[in-house]
């Protein structure tokens, strides 16, 4: 009987054990592991996961000496009508397509929630007066993770 009764005892113990090491408790949080802010130790996904993609607008010698003949003091890039950056064609030049990195911090786009995205992209060249030179205007679909080199031309 005393062995049965241990038995039994330990089996009760081992069911409840088990129980107990069984009932996670739920953590909320971003369960993509290819998102800005994901959350290791989250095991239920409460949609607040945020994706980027890069962007790097850029031109060569030849538009470069366009801006500057045209009297061109800053160029301007807006994403959905926001000032995404400024280049000053006096300052800058590359002679080659610049480095595209997704490590790089500074010209994200954010892509709210979704690893898609459609953007329309306007870029301004403006004179010492910030009047309107030339416009440029295109959609482009952007894919988070990714690293994107836009060529200015004139």
């Amino acid at each position: 009987m005393n062995i049965n009764k241990n038995i039994l005892g330990t089996c009760m113990i081992l069911v409840l054990s088990l129980a107990i090491i069984s009932c996670k408790k739920d953590i909320n949080g971003c369960t993509d592991a290819n998102a800005d802010n994901y959350n290791d130790k989250a095991n239920v996904d409460d949609g607040s996961c945020s994706f980027h993609a890069h962007l790097n607008p850029w031109y060569d010698t030849e538009t470069r000496d366009s801006l500057l003949a045209n009297n061109v003091a800053s160029v301007s890039v807006y994403i959905e009508g926001e000032v995404f950056t400024n280049i000053l064609p006096a300052s800058v030049l590359w002679s080659s397509a610049p480095e595209c990195s997704t490590s790089a911090i500074g010209n994200w786009i954010s892509m709210q929630g979704v690893k898609s995205k459609s953007i329309s992209l306007l870029v301004r060249a403006l004179d010492g007066s910030n009047v309107v030179v030339r416009e440029w205007n295109e959609s482009m679909t952007v894919e988070s993770g990714t690293c994107y080199l836009y060529k200015i031309t004139w």
